[in-house]
């Protein structure tokens, strides 16, 4: 039975891991990585595991708050996100349902960050298939991220929310034939 190396995620022989590399549970080929890569490695692990937790504490705000201002820009808008998750819906239980009906900009946000595979598995979890949850989502899919900036009709809501109707309807009228 071998040991799991937390920075490239596969169980390797012990043989694979210095004395020290046990303890700290990093094998010893990500231990010749460069220092910077395994930090980001670590961080955006730590990140994802903020969106497993149950409740997003005042200590991990606290943190999420130090990461934001993170040298790397993946981390900086991941960071972000989950920061403003956490400042919105701290608790697990139906997070993402909450989101998905009241704060859609946020949600959007996290679809678009994320990714569509990361929701299709917290519908696995939620099990059920009607809801705003599933609404957001195909909403989501059939518009394209960009659609989720503000609007610049000054509402303070997506553009996919506010004016996006209305513009289409202006572009089919001037696709029309004239007849």
């Amino acid at each position: 039975m071998g040991h799991f190396c937390r920075i490239c995620g596969r169980t390797k022989a012990n043989e694979r891991f210095s004395g020290r590399g046990h303890r700290d549970h990093i094998c010893k080929d990500c231990q010749q990585m460069p220092r910077e890569k395994r930090d980001r490695i670590e961080v955006l692990d730590e990140l994802w595991d903020f969106l497993d937790q149950s409740s997003i504490s005042t200590k991990n705000i606290g943190r999420l708050q130090n990461l934001v201002a993170h040298p790397d820009l993946e981390v900086q808008r991941l960071a972000t996100m989950v920061l403003d998750v956490a400042l919105v819906h701290p608790y697990k239980r139906r997070r993402w349902r909450h989101l998905a009906a009241r704060h859609t900009e946020l949600f959007h946000r996290a679809v678009a960050l994320l990714g569509l595979e990361f929701f299709s598995e917290v519908l696995l979890d939620y099990g059920d298939t009607a809801g705003p949850l599933w609404d957001a989502l195909g909403q989501f899919g059939k518009t394209s991220p960009w659609t989720a900036n503000p609007c610049k009709c000054d509402s303070g809501l997506a553009f996919r929310d506010c004016c996006m109707e209305r513009e289409d309807a202006w572009a089919d009228e001037a696709a029309a034939p004239v007849g």
